[in-house]
């Protein structure tokens, strides 16, 4: 777990890198009118991806949020 946390940067870029990804592959399947989208046998893989994209903000934030408490931990050792 070491490693992830000192490494922001590259964490960030992959996770930047599987947002786009995501975000492009959830436009498959889904590119027509309503009536065109539903008989497409691929929208499936529009609607995972979609999933993925939504997971992938969600460990954006909360790896965010794990850098910003380990800084405030890590500040408040090294003052007391």
């Amino acid at each position: 777990m070491q490693r992830v946390f000192a490494r922001p940067k590259l964490v960030y870029v992959g996770l930047v890198v599987a947002l786009v990804a995501f975000f492009a592959l959830s436009a498959v399947g889904n590119s027509g009118t309503d009536a065109q989208n539903k008989a497409s046998s691929v929208g499936w893989i529009g609607d995972i991806g979609w999933a993925l994209f939504m997971l992938s903000v969600l460990a954006t934030i909360l790896y965010t949020i794990a850098l910003l408490v380990r800084t405030i931990v890590r500040r408040r050792r090294s003052v007391a």
